[in-house]
């Protein structure tokens, strides 16, 4: 049986990760790997019918969208527990 997961102890670890694998915001060429989707083109189109769960900006004289680290880290974190979860029951 599997020992319960802490949402916030795991979203933590992955923040630590992504901010010191991408700083502090990941940008689309990153942020598409990272939250699981097969291409750059998937993910745009994603974006395009609002179907990204974290929250996307755009920053002046830059290329793409931009997430926070920590805000990615959270959703996958929330996405994990989630799967630990539904196979428990």
């Amino acid at each position: 049986m599997h020992k319960p997961i802490e949402i916030d102890t795991l979203a933590s670890e992955l923040e630590v990760a992504l901010r010191d694998r991408y700083g502090l915001m990941v940008g689309s060429t990153a942020l598409w790997r990272e939250l699981g989707y097969s291409s750059y083109e998937a993910f745009r189109k994603a974006k395009q019918r609002g179907r990204i769960e974290v929250p996307l900006f755009d920053v002046p004289n830059r290329r793409g969208s931009f997430a926070l680290s920590r805000e990615v880290a959270n959703w996958i974190a929330r996405q994990r527990c989630a799967a630990i979860n539904n196979k428990a029951v």
